[in-house]
């Protein structure tokens, strides 16, 4: 994907993109209300020094024009490119015996996806896979609403689905498909070390070639109160169960 300057805002959407040697950052605006509280301006003063960029202080009008309407930046703004993009052979190198990597197919709300990417940093998800199209490209509400967790993990874009699943399979990764209505219980399930696990949008699910290529189908047991869960909440209840599994010893 090519890379576009965007305005990233919030304090800790600004810091973690500053700790991100894979992004490339210009420009940091800061209204007199945060210079006003010592730690967090010299935090951000020093982050700003190593990565040679400007510090400007501005006042509240200005970096409201600068950004969308409405936006809750905290009074703190930071202009750079988006990140750098890395491909799935990249992951599949890095990645260890133990490996979650997770794949959007058709959710399209930046908010969902956003909400996807910290509770994926937060259950230690090695990588986020989106299709090129009919998924968010990276954007200044996707930084804010993951709190700064879209530069703590690597998101890959790719052409094909179906074939980087298959790629997956091949490197030794089974494939687990979320479904509302169809499988195993999440809670009865017992995970293999190197999965892939794969959430559809909320009103079409996963498309059917996505589906035949799952290995498993599973579901998250509810109430009968309501349909289904947000997909955003349904993954997060979904990547703790598998955290859980994956480091059971930590917590006993």
């Amino acid at each position: 994907m090519n890379k576009n300057k965007i305005w990233i805002y919030g304090k800790h959407a600004c810091i973690a993109a500053l700790q991100n040697k894979n992004r490339e950052c210009h420009e940091m605006l800061v209204t007199e209300n945060i210079t006003k509280n010592y730690n967090e301006i010299i935090k951000i003063s020093e982050l700003c020094k190593q990565r040679n960029i400007n510090l400007k202080t501005v006042n509240l009008n200005y970096i409201n024009s600068v950004l969308p309407h409405n936006s809750n930046h905290q009074g703190i703004a930071l202009k750079a490119s988006t990140i750098n993009p890395i491909t799935i052979e990249e992951i599949l190198n890095s990645t260890t015996t133990n490996s979650t990597i997770i794949l959007l197919d058709q959710i399209t709300d930046v908010h969902n996806v956003g909400a996807i990417i910290r509770s994926a940093v937060c259950f230690n998800v090695d990588a986020i896979i989106l299709p090129y199209h009919n998924s968010p490209s990276e954007n200044c509400g996707m930084s804010k609403t993951s709190s700064g967790a879209i530069d703590m993990i690597p998101i890959v874009y790719v052409i094909n689905l179906v074939s980087t699943i298959r790629l997956l399979k091949s490197a030794g990764y089974w494939c687990y498909g979320f479904d509302a209505k169809k499988g195993e219980f999440l809670h009865k399930t017992k995970f293999d070390n190197k999965k892939l696990i794969i959430f559809g949008s909320e009103d079409k699910g996963m498309r059917k070639l996505t589906k035949e290529n799952c290995d498993f189908l599973l579901k998250i047991a509810t109430s009968n109160k309501i349909d289904s869960l947000n997909v955003s909440n349904a993954a997060a209840v979904a990547l703790y169960s598998i955290f859980i599994q994956n480091y059971d010893h930590t917590f006993q």
